[in-house]
């Protein structure tokens, strides 16, 4: 008898036990009607790159500055005058602006879940056209409520934003200026 309750209570204790662990990980699980967002590390993100920046600059400068310098004597005789006169002036203008507008779609991973919940993406895309290789680099801080439901987030909502694009090839050497341009410039010949 003394063995049936001792058989009972164990098995009483086993299941309570048992009853308290879960088989699914609440930190990563995710309802099968749920949107598929990225939230863990190692999972994938797209980054609409929507990208425009203006910026102007104008300044002007006008200085002038006149001296005079007289000078008289007399004499029961004679009058002279004598008179120095210098005037200078100086003035310069200078505008500059710049415009600029970037459109694309980079995939980044998930490479850190930091304490607060939020994800720090890095992504990297590499196009070679005629080639010309182009390499966009993307890195920032998500706030996993900005993802929407189609796993993808706008730029302009990334914190900490580092979006960088490096070219190389014909077009990039293009764009180079020449050894003499440069030594004709120095000398100001042109």
């Amino acid at each position: 008898m003394i063995n049936r309750i001792v058989l009972m209570m164990s098995i009483l204790l086993t299941t309570h036990v048992f009853a308290q662990t879960s088989l699914i990980d609440t930190e990563s699980y995710q309802a099968l009607t749920s949107d598929r967002r990225a939230i863990n590390v190692g999972d994938i993100l797209t980054v609409l790159v929507a990208e425009s920046t203006s910026a102007k600059s104008s300044v002007g400068t006008n200085a002038k500055n006149k001296t005079n310098l007289s000078f008289s004597a007399n004499t029961l005789t004679a009058k002279a005058d004598a008179g120095l006169g210098m005037e200078g002036g100086a003035s310069g203008e200078g505008n500059t602006s710049r415009q600029g507008q970037l459109k694309t779609v980079v995939s980044v991973q998930v490479v850190e879940k930091l304490p607060n919940g939020y994800l720090k993406v890095i992504g990297n895309q590499e196009a070679i056209i005629n080639n010309d290789k182009q390499l966009i680099q993307i890195s920032g801080y998500v706030r996993p409520d900005d993802i929407s439901y189609d796993n993808t987030i706008y730029s302009y909502r990334l914190a900490d934003a580092k979006i960088q694009i490096n070219g190389k090839g014909v077009a990039n050497d293009a764009q180079k200026l020449s050894v003499f341009y440069k030594l004709f410039h120095w000398l100001r010949l042109i």
